[in-house]
């Protein structure tokens, strides 16, 4: 797992890039890692590991669902905040 510096410059550039959003999510939930790579640092959600899920809404009702180790959602939390 990178350190704090190198997410958040991740988070930045997936937030510029619009891979990640940079609004606020209508759904926030954690639990057991789901086997998905995550959202921001492309590393696989093992089942052991914790994941953050978010759901945001896009283009009025389409809702994208973003799967996030803790560390990479405050990174992205972090650097969302700052746009």
């Amino acid at each position: 797992m990178p350190d704090e510096v190198v997410l958040r410059e991740k988070a930045r550039e997936a937030i510029r890039s619009g891979r990640l959003p940079s609004s606020n999510p209508i759904l926030t939930l954690g639990g057991p890692g789901c086997g998905a790579l995550c959202s921001l640092c492309g590393d696989p959600l093992a089942h052991e590991q914790m994941e953050i899920e978010i759901e945001i809404v896009r283009q009025g009702t389409t809702a994208a669902v973003f799967h996030l180790h803790p560390l990479c959602f405050a990174a992205w939390h972090v650097e969302r905040a700052q746009v």
